[in-house]
Parts: C-alpha cells; structure tokens; sequence
C-alpha cells in the first residue's frame, strides 16, 4: 500500500493557535486540509493568510459538540473531495480555576468540547476508515492529559478523559491499521489562556508545535507513532 501524494486531512479547531498553523503548514506542503471552526471570520482569515495555497484548504464553519453538524461537514467533504484520510481532533476551551471555583456551565464545556468532540469526530469517520482498513486520528491532548495542574482541575479532567479515550481507540482500531496518536504539547502561546497571568515568553510557539503536528499527518501506514510529548525548553511553567 502506498502513502497517498495529497492526503485529505480535517483539523478540527484550526481558526487560531496549534489548528491554524498545522493547517498552513500542510496547505503549503500540497495537502488538502479542511478547517473548521465556529467562527466564520476566523476561517476566513487562515485562507486569505495561506495566499496561493489556500486551494487546498476547505473552510467549514461548525460546532464540533453537534453531532448533526459534525455528520454535515463529513457529507460535504466526501462530496466535494472524498473521504478523510487524516482526523486531527484539535477543538479545545480552557478556564484556569480551581475546582472549588469552577462552575458545572464551564465544567460541562470542556468535557464538551474537549473529549466529546473527539468522540463525536472520530464516530463520524471511523466506519469509513475500517471499511477502507486505513486513516489516521491525532488527539491533541496536552501534557495536561498525563499530570495535574493548579487551578486546572476541569481542564485536567477533560484532557485526562481525552487520554483515556485515545488509549482504548487505539487498541481497538489498529488491526485495521488506523494509526491513533496522542500529541500531547506543553504551553504554548495561543489564544486558550485568555487573560491568564502566565508567561508566554516562556512559552513554546504555535508555529513551532504545529510543524511536529504537520509531520504526523504525514506519517507512513506502515508505523504507529503511539504518543508525542512537547515541553518548552525549560519545561512546565
């Protein structure tokens, strides 16, 4: 089996940050990369920044949390181009509290966003994926998935669920040799810290990261990249 020249890769939550810049990344490679967001002006943004390469990205706006809008995007794209090679569940929301201070509207937003999407993304194009006996999912995890952070309490929880969610999809989808990895960064500078006091000097760049997660979708069917973990030179903040 060879690797396809020009992969159709979704990247959920690629209007800002990590999905944003993986989607450029890959546009200027020759690969064709939907984006979606909730934010038509976001997207729209992403193509007018890709330039001459933006023909290869298909900007979609949609709520990942839905599943009959995530059902309409993947009908759309099997139409227009074909079905997905490459998942990347990148959707995420972020609120720096402590437990005690979080309320259930924001906990139940980052299971939500963070973990159910991956979910609801993932059931929309596995069938395709098994019938085919090929494809790849890359959940964009976060160290926050694999230690606990102050005043991350439901943030931590999501993305520990995301975790737990990769491990068992994976052993259950690679006999059909569907590569699932867990792309787990530390801080980097994008727009999920909102007003958060952290610094971002310390931070990993967006960019950067996004060139590790650009190189997975490229990724040979014949090996399984399992987990990549990313730490800003000085490690965690």
């Amino acid at each position: 089996m060879t690797e396809k020249a020009d992969k159709i890769i979704w990247i959920t939550g690629s209007g800002r940050g990590i999905g944003r810049e993986t989607a450029l990344n890959l546009a200027r490679r020759g690969q064709r990369v939907v984006i979606s967001s909730r934010t038509q002006s976001d997207l729209d943004a992403v193509i007018h920044e890709a330039g001459p390469t933006g023909a290869k990205l298909m900007a979609q706006v949609c709520d990942v949390t839905d599943t009959e809008g995530v059902a309409r995007l993947v009908r759309k794209v099997e139409k227009s181009w074909g079905p997905i090679d490459v998942l990347v569940n990148n959707a995420g929301v972020a609120v720096f509290k402590k437990l005690v201070n979080t309320s259930l509207e924001e906990w139940e937003k980052m299971m939500a966003t963070n973990a159910g999407s991956a979910f609801l993304c993932t059931a929309a194009v596995l069938p395709g994926m098994i019938a085919r006996q090929r494809g790849q999912i890359i959940n964009v995890i976060s160290v926050a998935g694999r230690q606990p952070f102050y005043n991350s309490g439901a943030y931590c929880a999501s993305k520990y669920a995301m975790k737990g969610f990769n491990d068992v999809l994976r052993l259950e989808t690679r006999k059909h040799g569907i590569q699932v990895t867990a792309f787990m960064p530390g801080a980097t500078d994008t727009s999920i810290w909102g007003s958060s006091n952290a610094d971002r000097q310390k931070m990993m760049k967006a960019a950067e990261v996004a060139q590790t997660l650009a190189d997975l979708c490229c990724t040979p069917p014949s090996l399984m990249v399992e987990e990549v973990v990313m730490r800003p030179i000085g490690g965690d903040l």
